[in-house]
């Protein structure tokens, strides 16, 4: 992939931003112009792309300033041990959602996640964006969080990942939906975050001018909005040349609200099930994500082995459930975790099989319907949103088949 293809293509705007600062320049004048330009062409041609600019906001001029001390040559393969660490701390935390015997087989596919992103093929991880290590501190600081109710390392990284991208505090919801007695410390965390966007145009009022004016040009030339309902109706505004804005901020409170409101529904339900709670973990994360308003590739990745669970887990309930009907069980309980006496090692296999083949020829179709459309967003909703209605629909399925399960069987 990264021979066949452009990478670290999120690089050169952050190293040209570097080098600015450290000659005492602006961060944000080069990518101005270049955006400028771009907008006082005649024609935007299919092939002249908007460039790729500095639009962090003016509270990361210090770490530029600091990082401008360090040569080329150094802070390359930093940056770039940085990032895979950052993946590395994805995958472990991905790994902790799941039971010890799903840990059994999806040991061997981790390295999937770097391929295929939220389920689909892409090379977000061949941009070099910061987010994959922001992504990783937030989520490895969670894990003690949701085992242990341990949240502080997690409110350090996100009010850290907040100075670089600001949307990044609706993770925030996070320990509330999963932890115990977390809406002050949340809450706290939040306006402290607000806060430091706050002071910035009283610290710095010149660069932040210049910021809001570079995020402006941003999304006029690149209408790069996200694949989140949101940004899909800023999308569809714009192909329409009409004002995207105040539209998509009134739709994006109202889906905020309404999915808040099920993510709270959903927790005080789980809160005091043990097995339900283990279950509700990646679905909690992927609704907190989706609370984003502007989610991108790299929002996704994170999701990629909840969401291999979530589907799973789903899948694997569906079959029992239509195994019972079959039976003619209209009632009572099914054991989700049947010993070898229980289950012959023949049977158990074809009772999984159907489930893995659904699975794999969902993921198969997805990713070829995704090729074929050619427009990756819309598709990327769909998974995000299908996988999610799934683990939904797991977690409020009557107590009676599912509060008194055992953790899932392991795979052949």
């Amino acid at each position: 992939m990264a021979i066949a293809g452009p990478t670290g293509w999120d690089v050169p705007p952050v190293w040209t931003a570097i080098q600015e600062v450290g000659h005492g320049h602006s961060p944000y004048a080069d990518g101005i112009a270049a955006l400028e330009a771009y907008h006082n062409l005649p024609l935007h041609s299919a092939g002249v792309h908007p460039p790729l600019t500095f639009w962090y906001p003016p509270l990361t001029i210090p770490a530029l300033r600091l990082l401008a001390w360090f040569p080329g040559w150094l802070l390359g393969p930093l940056y770039r041990c940085g990032l895979a660490v950052g993946f590395l701390l994805q995958l472990l935390a991905g790994y902790k959602m799941a039971t010890e015997k799903e840990r059994r087989w999806l040991i061997f596919l981790l390295p999937f996640a770097a391929f295929f992103p939220g389920l689909l093929c892409d090379t977000m991880i061949l941009s070099g964006n910061v987010a994959y290590l922001l992504y990783g501190l937030i989520l490895a600081a969670a894990i003690p969080g949701w085992k242990r109710n341990k949240w502080l390392w997690f409110y350090l990284a996100v009010i850290a990942a907040s100075i670089c991208k600001a949307p990044m505090l609706t993770l925030l919801a996070f320990p509330v939906l999963v932890g115990r007695r977390q809406w002050l410390p949340a809450c706290m965390t939040g306006a402290a975050g607000c806060l430091l966007f706050a002071v910035q145009p009283l610290l710095w009022p010149a660069q932040f001018k210049e910021f809001l004016l570079a995020v402006h040009l941003h999304f006029d030339s690149a209408h790069d909005f996200g694949l989140g309902p949101t940004g899909l109706l800023g999308r569809w505004l714009w192909q329409m040349n009409k004002p995207y804005s105040p539209a998509t901020t009134i739709a994006y409170l109202a889906w905020a609200v309404a999915l808040g409101a099920l993510l709270l529904a959903i927790s005080r339900r789980v809160r005091h099930n043990p097995h339900l709670r283990e279950m509700w973990i990646p679905v909690a994360l992927v609704g907190t994500i989706l609370l984003n308003p502007r989610i991108v590739g790299y929002d996704k990745a994170p999701l990629t082995i909840p969401l291999l669970l979530i589907a799973w887990r789903g899948l694997l309930l569906l079959q029992k459930l239509l195994e019972r009907r079959k039976a003619g069980r209209a009632s009572g309980s099914f054991n989700l975790d049947a010993t070898p006496a229980q289950l012959q090692r023949p049977r158990k296999v074809r009772q999984l099989l159907a489930p893995i083949l659904v699975g794999v020829s969902g993921f198969a179709a997805c990713n070829i319907l995704d090729g074929i459309w050619g427009d990756w967003l819309p598709m990327e909703l769909m998974v995000l949103l299908g996988v999610f209605a799934l683990g939904l629909w797991t977690l409020l399925r009557p107590a009676g088949s599912l509060s008194q399960q055992k953790p899932w069987p392991e795979m052949p």
